[in-house]
């Protein structure tokens, strides 16, 4: 096959064949880090988050009664909604947080050594500690291990000092932090009993994902005290551990139940542990759904455009095959003669397809977290470009067949 001729061919139609050159390429650029945005996207949605998100329901919900204001209403009328939830058929446990894992952003602060000292830089993510206040059962509601000193318990519990002007700076607190968080604050010993700034370490828990956009070992840390905050004009959190298979049922049950127990509050939101985490990666999964929709696009507009293209290159060389014909050129001559102006273009697309697939591959990056490409995904999508060039291009190359040399060359 004449390469030179090929390219020639190619050449005297430079706005149609540089359209197909680019739409091809982009499809493989398309292609490639579709399937990575949905590899990526199964991969957050299945990694164990070490604690039992299939077994809890979060509730949110926000008082509307001024008597609210005071602490004590409130944190009783929270004592009676744990006790009715922990009532329903299916319930295993319930508890109040002031805040949820897997979030962004959230209820934050710095925690470090109680003698760190101040000309020191704290790392970054020592900065930002997701602090969870939550009962004396908190972590194991959530299924979260103690694998160091205890759990909480209810002598640890510090609300009424916190309430009680003048008491909270006299009240040394006992707090519980994940493994990795201990460890990234007392690198040099063991953190069971030191002092932070936030409390003294009694128990080290298992680690479990938190923040599942921080990096690395950043991602598990949380810190636990026993405290009921108890601010009528926040949002209050309830996380309720079911039964396996009880979801549902009890989600049902929950408003009625809380507002049984006081009825001037709103229920925000009643939402199951995988369907938040589910929202937590809408983003991931939403993006990844477009882009999918956006290459089976790709390629049918690809296709759609070979197979004009190769017919439009066939209905302007009719005479040349004509004349090839009646040199003695055999008819599966004259398919791999168009075929093989297909297979150039797609050759020339794959070459380009790198480009365009590591340039979307870095703008992506500067929005989300996304894994770079491989030579294994960049290979499957070139070869799905070839494949559905040479089907769309298969017509046109076998009509060329029915091209008669006597009436090709009747009007030279």
């Amino acid at each position: 096959m004449n390469i030179k001729a090929l390219i020639k061919s190619l050449r005297l139609r430079k706005f149609a064949t540089t359209l197909l050159l680019l739409q091809l390429s982009l499809t493989i650029g398309l292609m490639v880090n579709t399937v990575i945005l949905t590899l990526s996207a199964v991969e957050k949605l299945e990694r164990p988050l070490g604690f039992d998100v299939d077994q809890l329901i979060a509730v949110d919900l926000l008082p509307t009664s001024g008597a609210f204001r005071d602490t004590d209403y409130f944190r009783s009328i929270t004592q009676q909604d744990i006790a009715k939830i922990s009532q329903i058929d299916g319930v295993i446990s319930a508890a109040h947080y002031n805040q949820l894992p897997i979030q962004r952003g959230g209820w934050n602060g710095n925690l470090q050594p109680a003698d760190f000292p101040e000309d020191k830089v704290l790392p970054k993510y020592l900065n930002y500690v997701p602090q969870f206040y939550s009962s004396d059962i908190g972590l194991e509601n959530l299924g979260v291990e103690i694998i160091a000193g205890r759990a909480l318990n209810q002598s640890d519990d510090f609300t009424q000092a916190y309430y009680t002007p003048g008491e909270s700076e006299k009240t040394e607190r006992n707090i519980v932090v994940t493994e990795s968080l201990a460890k990234a604050v007392f690198p040099d010993k063991p953190a069971l009993g030191e002092l932070t700034n936030n409390g003294r370490i009694v128990g080290i828990a298992k680690d479990f994902t938190v923040s599942p956009n921080h990096p690395k070992d950043a991602k598990y840390y949380a810190l636990f005290g026993n405290f009921m905050f108890s601010q009528a004009d926040y949002t209050q959190r309830y996380i309720v551990r079911v039964e396996p298979g009880q979801l549902e049922r009890v989600a049902a049950k929950l408003k009625d139940t809380i507002l049984a127990v006081q009825p001037e509050r709103d229920i925000l939101k009643v939402e199951a542990m995988p369907d938040r985490l589910t929202e937590f990666y809408g983003k991931d999964t939403g993006l990844a759904s477009l882009f999918a929709m956006l290459s089976v696009l790709m390629i049918v507009v690809t296709i759609i455009s070979s197979f004009a293209h190769a017919h439009f290159h066939v209905t302007q060389q009719r005479k040349f095959i004509g004349i090839r014909r009646a040199l003695g050129a055999r008819k599966k001559d004259i398919m791999l003669y168009v075929f093989s102006e297909n297979w150039l273009m797609s050759l020339l697309a794959s070459i380009l397809g790198i480009g365009v697939m590591i340039g979307l591959n870095i703008g992506l990056s500067q929005v989300i977290t996304i894994d770079k490409p491989d030579i294994l995904l960049y290979c499957l999508s070139v070869l799905i470009i070839f494949v559905s060039g040479s089907l769309a291009t298969w017509l046109p190359a076998f009509k060329t067949t029915k091209i008669s040399p006597l009436t090709a060359t009747r009007t030279l």
